[in-house]
């Protein structure tokens, strides 16, 4: 039997669909399949309908605290042929249950265990998968694939269909320019090939060696104009991410107009400050090719190399292993 261990945190239902697709193929009679949900303790509302508390967690998803869990059903000490592990995308990092879980006693599953990672995000996918190879070669774990799914339609379009179903809970369409929200069913389509070739490749798991098993069939999928915007913006909402916290402190009413200005200020840059970005990173692009072309590169490897730079070089104020179950060591 070869065992995989399938974790995942779902709050908007976009991962649970993933996971969905993941557990009908990977679900045959010589794999024994084990399908966590990661459960945080509070759990976060879905939609979040108040823009204070969704731009509310952006701070913590950069800096801390990590929020606390419930029990999970497997041991740290139980071993696995695959771990696979799918996540959302938080204000360019993982989602915090995803971290919390990583932090936690629980990682210990991960030492020496070969892990897949699935990305589900909007369109910037970059800098949270930076930040998850790091957390999983902090644990030893011997990270072989990484999967990047995002949901439907231009990356223009989707600063308004996403935003929109995380706070309204609506996933249509809008006024016939807007796609809809999520994943569509190319998108599952496409993981479920992936999937196939996994299972189809489940007796090279017991090999000593982690090497990929889904080289060369399209399993991340880099834009190539986006690597600027999201590099930038990962600066942008880590810079933010000091005095909203400096303000949740300071009381609820502080941390309502704090996030005010955010807004504002981020309406601004993506209507003002992406074009303009846009524009820059085309007029040097032949001066930047092969940065462009090392962090495309980068992107698409599974292992981690700290050799090529990434900007999320560290998560939190102290080492990621400091945080357990949300608590400070």
């Amino acid at each position: 039997m070869t065992k995989i261990l399938l974790l995942f945190y779902s709050q908007s239902g976009e991962a649970a669909r993933a996971v969905e697709v993941l557990s009908r193929v990977l679900s045959v009679s010589d794999v024994e399949l084990v399908v966590e949900r990661i459960v945080p303790t509070k759990p976060y509302p879905s939609p979040w309908r108040s823009p204070i508390d969704f731009f509310g967690v952006l701070s913590e998803c950069h800096l801390g605290p990590l929020p606390k869990l419930e029990p999970v059903g497997f041991a740290s000490h139980d071993k696995y042929d695959l771990i696979i592990l799918v996540y959302q995308v938080w204000f360019l990092a993982p989602s915090l249950p995803i971290q919390s879980l990583l932090n936690s006693t629980n990682a210990e599953v991960f030492r020496d265990a070969k892990v897949i990672t699935v990305s589900v995000s909007r369109a910037m996918w970059h800098s949270a998968s930076e930040t998850m190879k790091r957390l999983l070669a902090s644990l030893r774990a011997r990270h072989i694939d990484n999967i990047s799914l995002t949901h439907q339609g231009p990356a223009w379009a989707t600063f308004v269909a996403a935003p929109r179903a995380l706070l309204t809970g609506r996933k249509d369409g809008l006024l016939g320019v807007f796609p809809p929200a999520g994943l569509d069913e190319a998108e599952l389509a496409r993981l479920a090939r992936l999937a196939t070739v996994i299972l189809n490749q489940r007796e090279r798991l017991r090999e000593p060696d982690h090497h990929p098993l889904l080289n060369g069939v399209g399993a991340t999928r880099v834009n190539v104009r986006s690597m600027l915007p999201e590099f930038l913006g990962f600066y942008y909402f880590r810079a933010w991410a000091y005095p909203l916290r400096f303000l949740k402190r300071a009381g609820k009413a502080f941390e309502a107009v704090g996030i005010t200005i955010f807004i504002v200020c981020l309406a601004i840059l993506i209507l003002v400050g992406i074009p303009i970005i846009l524009l820059i990173h085309l007029a040097i692009s032949p001066w930047i090719r092969r940065w462009s072309a090392a962090r495309s590169a980068r992107l698409r490897e599974p292992s981690d190399d700290s050799s090529l730079f990434s900007p999320a070089a560290t998560q939190h104020d102290q080492h990621p292993a400091q945080f357990v179950d949300g608590r400070s060591r």
